[in-house]
């Protein structure tokens, strides 16, 4: 049986991309003819997830699984954005189960239907006004599994007709790994209604028997006080405005995390369409199968007085360091323009668009003794580009690559990070100092004078992913009509040097974060997706000019309708590619 098991995104909480314990493929045996496509299993909707690969499960069997599956496998997990969980055998791409988040009638211990639905389809995109995931949305955030209790974590969202209502849901669900059913009973993130709903035939359809001129209704434990986009008085009487979570607007693009018992979940928006903020949320899950179940810590707004500043990250996640508590994560666009600031530094509306946000736990606050973000979690530090007003307005989200943590180094800053955004220039943190904001220079390690700022320079076209990191260099493929780049961080820590590009000039539009596969510090493979020819390619890690292979060589490996933001996994000697309809998994042929 194969052991190398990929629970996360972009493979560790650092989000590193790398897998170094790869000993099936290298260099000298990922080429044509021999190295080609396996099988593909079909799905019924987009793959916007990265596959994860679990090694060693004991199918069970139960009303999601299919005949003949119980028993011992490899298991590749897969969610589309038809609702739907697969659990597909990564050995052979038989279906062992499926789950859909769509049924209304519960069966077995599939826990869907809370709110008494009579119908459960996922969001249309005419549903939210955007086009930027179509034809319909479920599942875009890439799941995260525990392997100490063989659970995986993921998040829905559906349209659910309620006494003839439309209501938006999203739900957290603890799923076994074994069956596709629930461990506990799942989440309720947000059910939110206008009784105004779009369709294919006006702009606007609105009951008149219910919420008065379309007034949206948040039925949501989430909120925060503020006075941004879509605040309300508060209902408990305090006096104060609170921001609520709208399960319609808010996008769960980035992906899961799962550290030290906690489950970290972050949202976004569809298509910049309001009202919705940049949320973080955090559970305890370590009593996930007794009678505590899912237990809210913790609540985090990236912009309680404003709007926008969603994390997406493009499908990215938080990082974490070695506690497993200090976590970071990149904004998008926001309004208002430059901050002003207190006297600690710190904006005084306390909105962080277009941000590297530090965060720490907060257990002076909960949901009654809110800090100026939310509770149980804290901005300690951040950095804002002195250009923020000019990102804003130009919708060049500083957020929209997801930063990477790099390893502990000797230097006079031992504690890198990096991280860009749709600029294209790359930014070299100190994350114990992250710079803040100044309004004439970018306080980052390698900044340098350009037009009479200090920021850093242009390096990629448009940095629209996360990158990875393996033997001291840094990966990188443009999100827009650019090659992909080898990085090395100059010795006196003030620069990226170009050490190696690709011949291809153009990976399309979105073609994802890089991966890279490796077998210790050798034989390592960069994997990188062409979203232009719909292909999958493998370069020499040590020489991005060197191709291996791709997978439009040989008619029979064609690979199908990349997504956009797509990941590959690579693990146990093959690749696993979602598409916008299958799996499809190359290896040894």
């Amino acid at each position: 049986m194969a052991a190398i098991n990929v629970l996360t995104y972009h493979y560790d909480t650092a989000s590193t991309g790398v897998n170094p314990y790869e000993t099936q493929l290298n260099p000298l045996n990922v080429k044509a003819p021999t190295f080609g496509k396996l099988f593909t299993t079909p799905v019924d909707g987009a793959v916007y997830t990265e596959p994860l690969i679990y090694t060693g499960v004991v199918i069970a069997d139960g009303v999601n699984t299919n005949a003949g599956a119980p028993g011992l496998h490899n298991v590749v997990f897969v969610a589309t954005e038809h609702d739907s969980l697969y659990a597909i055998d990564a050995d052979n791409g038989a279906v062992l189960w499926k789950r859909t988040f769509l049924d209304t009638t519960n069966p077995g211990n599939n826990i869907n239907n809370t709110l008494n639905a009579t119908e459960i389809v996922p969001v249309a995109a005419y549903d939210v006004d955007s086009g930027t995931i179509s034809p319909e949305i479920g599942i875009t955030g890439t799941p995260v599994i525990d392997q100490g209790s063989n659970l995986l974590y993921v998040v829905p969202k559906t349209k659910e007709i309620i006494r003839g209502i439309t209501h938006f849901v999203q739900r957290l669900h603890a799923i076994n790994v074994s069956d596709g059913s629930d461990a506990a009973t799942p989440f309720l993130i947000g059910d939110t209604t206008t009784c105004c709903t779009r369709n294919f035939f006006s702009s606007c359809c609105c009951l008149w028997w219910c919420n008065p001129f379309g007034k949206t209704i948040n039925n949501t434990q989430i909120y925060v006080y503020g006075n941004g986009d879509g605040s309300i008085l508060d209902p408990a009487g305090t006096g104060k405005r609170i921001v609520q979570f709208n399960a319609q607007r808010q996008n769960q693009r980035s992906a899961l995390s799962l550290v030290s018992n906690h489950v970290y979940v972050q949202w976004a928006s569809h298509g910049d369409n309001g009202p919705y903020h940049g949320w973080v949320l955090a559970w305890n899950v370590a009593d996930i199968k007794g009678s505590t179940g899912f237990q809210l810590t913790g609540v985090l707004n990236t912009s309680p007085n404003n709007g926008m500043a969603g994390i997406w990250e493009s499908g990215g996640r938080l990082v974490f360091e070695s506690d497993g508590t200090t976590f970071y994560f990149a904004s998008g666009n926001g309004t208002g323009g430059a901050p002003t600031l207190d006297l600690d530094g710190f904006p005084t509306n306390v909105n962080f668009q277009n941000s590297l946000v530090k965060v720490v736990p907060d257990p002076t606050t909960n949901v009654l003794n809110q800090n100026p973000n939310g509770w149980g979690l804290k901005i300690i530090q951040y950095f804002m580009p002195y250009n923020v007003a000019s990102l804003d307005l130009s919708d060049l989200d500083f957020g929209a690559g997801g930063p990477l943590l790099l390893p502990d180094n000797i230097g006079a800053h031992p504690h890198l990070m990096i991280t860009g955004g749709k600029e294209g220039k790359i930014y070299l943190f100190d994350r114990d100092t992250l710079g803040g904001f100044n309004s004439t220079n970018d306080n980052v390690l390698n900044a340098v004078n350009s037009g009479g700022h200090m920021t850093p320079p242009v390096q990629i076209g448009a940095a629209l992913s996360t990158a990875a990191y393996f033997n001291n260099t840094i990966y990188w493929v443009s999100g827009q009509s650019d090659r992909a780049y080898a990085y090395v961080i100059n010795p006196t820590q003030t620069a990226l040097v170009v050490t190696s590009q690709t011949v291809i000039n153009d990976f399309g539009d979105f073609p994802g974060s890089v991966i890279v596969s490796a077998n210790g510090i050798i034989g390592g493979i960069v994997w990188i997706m062409d979203r232009r020819a719909n292909q999958i390619h493998a370069y020499d890690a040590t020489n991005l000019g060197t191709e291996l292979w791709n997978s439009g060589q040989i008619i029979g490996d064609n690979l199908g309708s990349v997504v956009k933001f797509a990941v590959p996994t690579v693990a146990n000697g093959q690749v696993y590619v979602g598409t916008r309809n299958s799996l499809v998994v190359y290896g040894k042929t």
